[in-house]
């Protein structure tokens, strides 16, 4: 997976209509009657008219794979805060059902930023991994998602979890378990060479792959 997006257009067209009025406040339309998850998600505490919630493949038309939708709204403001697209992949070689976040968003308006403080990482921890043990990279790489993964690892080797890099192509499992590995591991990861898209960040509560 991690590729770096380097094309800063491809980007804006991913993440854009998230920022306009109208398109926001659609999809706050579409998601406001999703199930609420708000005290599924440990140690976060919300603002009054601010809610976490979820909506199962709503989009089964352009995602084969099972998937969900987590978005943090707000009901006074009628506003999309957070959004977060999730798929379940099964690995015959890991014998798993990872998820992985294939877009991530979430506002830049000055009233949210308290509230978004650190709001990507537990959902991260607390809720994607607490739910579902593994969490595994996107292939496509904002250089943002980039760095907040790596600060994802760095939290999963303090929290004494299992962290690889995973070849899809060739099955390479490599798992690192600290921080000089991890800086080695990054190289390996991370890159700009097509190759580099087979390869993804893992993180797990349970060593790999599963018996």
């Amino acid at each position: 997976m991690p590729q770096q997006l380097l094309n800063p257009a491809k980007v804006t067209e991913v993440f854009a209509h998230l920022n306009e009025t109208p398109d926001n406040r659609a999809l706050y339309s579409e998601l406001v009657n999703g199930n609420d998850v708000t005290s599924d998600v440990k140690g976060v505490s919300l603002a009054p008219g601010y809610r976490v919630v979820r909506v199962d493949d709503r989009k089964k038309g352009e995602i084969p794979q099972a998937h969900f939708e987590l978005a943090l709204i707000n009901d006074l403001t009628e506003e999309v805060v957070y959004y977060n697209r999730v798929i379940i992949q099964p690995d015959s070689y890991l014998n798993c059902r990872p998820v992985t976040q294939i877009l991530v968003w979430r506002t830049q308006k000055p009233k949210h930023r308290a509230v978004l403080h650190d709001f990507a990482g537990i959902i991260f921890m607390n809720y994607l991994l607490e739910r579902y043990d593994i969490i595994v990279s996107d292939r496509n790489q904002t250089h943002e998602g980039m760095s907040f993964w790596q600060a994802r690892m760095y939290d999963a080797l303090e929290l004494g979890l299992h962290l690889y890099g995973y070849d899809m192509m060739t099955c390479e499992l490599i798992e690192m378990h600290n921080e000089a590995e991890l800086e080695k591991g990054e190289t390996w990861l991370w890159g700009d060479a097509e190759h580099y898209q087979d390869r993804l960040a893992i993180i797990s509560k349970n060593k790999l792959p599963l018996e």
